[in-house]
């Protein structure tokens, strides 16, 4: 989610850091001057954002992939698209040069089998900047797991879709009387948070809006964060089997929530492994590698 301190009126543990992830589902906000249009020798085809466009909307109109889009015009950003704004829409017959990187991966933890994706239908998160170590800097912190949105997950997640215990396990916590953050608590966490440079456990936690977790045994905790609610039965100490309803996608807790509510729906799902999370320090190519192997069960 990308936010910055509002000063107007008035999506993790020991998680020292985690940031604010693009927002697939942002549209195109106006530029006092356009992006120079970028060089692309595969194609002719220009497409001019209008208000109200999103990548997704883009890609759909053309027949095209998101990532296509995303690498025909070099966005660093793809939630940082403006009005008049000049996009190259790459030849669906083009293909980019595949990554070769081969990660060097750690041996397996054999604590991290039996998991599903906790949307069903899912799969990873197509953009490096919905994944764990991503930066995050409206909160000088990383991201600490996935973030599942509408266009980038292989399925649409809505708000209120239901959101699936990715193992079977004990929940350990369910924020059942969860209340949103005011304004001038937004406000003073997003300041607190710049002029000390990263973003305390306390703050991080108000940044995953209602949440429930889940306990796998040996060290393995699942999050499930920004629900727009709870199911009744979900509570501390309930055993759930995989697959089982134990939330709805929302938007709480993130900045947007407060600001401009219905705009940063989405899930965000962690995986924490004792006092840290599943690829913490790691590359994004060896990130992937780690949950593509978690969830090939």
């Amino acid at each position: 989610m990308v936010a910055a301190i509002v000063l107007y009126g008035s999506c993790s543990s020991g998680e020292s850091k985690e940031a604010a992830s693009p927002t697939p589902s942002r549209t195109a906000s106006p530029a006092p001057t356009p992006t120079p249009t970028p060089t692309f020798p595969h194609s002719e085809v220009r497409h001019t954002v209008q208000e109200g466009d999103t990548l997704y909307d883009i890609a759909q109109l053309y027949g095209v992939t998101v990532d296509a889009i995303v690498a025909a015009n070099h966005l660093a950003d793809p939630t940082a698209i403006s009005i008049g704004q000049v996009l190259v829409i790459p030849d669906p017959s083009y293909t980019p040069a595949p990554v070769t990187a081969t990660p060097t991966m750690p041996p397996p933890d054999p604590r991290l089998t039996g998991f599903s994706y906790p949307i069903a239908g899912a799969c990873l998160p197509s953009s490096d900047n919905l994944i764990p170590n991503a930066p995050r800097e409206y909160r000088a912190g990383i991201h600490e797991g996935l973030d599942f949105y509408t266009g980038y997950s292989c399925v649409d997640v809505p708000a209120n879709a239901h959101v699936l215990a990715a193992k079977a396990g004990r929940v350990i916590r369910a924020d059942t009387g969860f209340v949103e953050m005011t304004l001038d608590e937004l406000n003073t966490i997003l300041a607190r948070t710049q002029a000390q440079g990263y973003t305390d456990a306390e703050a991080l936690d108000k940044f995953r809006g209602r949440q429930v977790w889940i306990d796998h045994g040996d060290g393995i905790v699942t999050r499930y964060c920004h629900l727009a609610g709870i199911p009744d039965g979900i509570v501390e100490g309930k055993q759930v089997a995989l697959g089982d309803l134990v939330g709805f996608v929302g938007d709480s807790g993130t900045p947007e929530a407060v600001t401009n509510p219905g705009v940063e729906i989405h899930l965000h799902w962690e995986l924490r492994v004792d006092d840290s999370f599943l690829g913490a320090g790691l590359p994004s190519v060896e990130v992937r590698a780690l949950y593509e192997i978690l969830f090939s069960d």
